[in-house]
């Protein structure tokens, strides 16, 4: 469906832009930050977080999956064909302040 390129973070590794790519599809999304993988079934995902910052946007990925770090997260200066691919593929995504 989606590919976007952008930062973030699994558990404790961070990666920056351009090393994180998040891939949305209708089953689930999947961010590899170059040394770190996390793929995340749909039913798995609570609620995806967009966060605003001053540099850059966040969506924080809200799951149930024990087999993946707790903390998930992509980072991106072009939040707008982000969000219009987790909406075409069905994902809510909050706005958290």
């Amino acid at each position: 469906m989606g590919e976007h390129i952008g930062g973030g973070k699994i558990g404790m590794v961070s990666s920056s832009w351009p090393f994180g790519k998040l891939s949305i599809n209708y089953d689930g999304i999947n961010l590899n930050i170059g040394i770190r993988d996390a793929q995340l079934k749909k039913e798995d995902i609570q609620s995806v977080l967009f966060r605003r910052g001053l540099i850059n946007k966040r969506f924080i990925f809200i799951h149930e999956n024990k087999k993946i770090k707790k903390v998930v997260e992509f980072w991106t200066f072009s939040p707008d064909p982000v969000l219009a691919d987790f909406r075409v593929a069905g994902y809510s995504v909050n706005e958290d302040k």
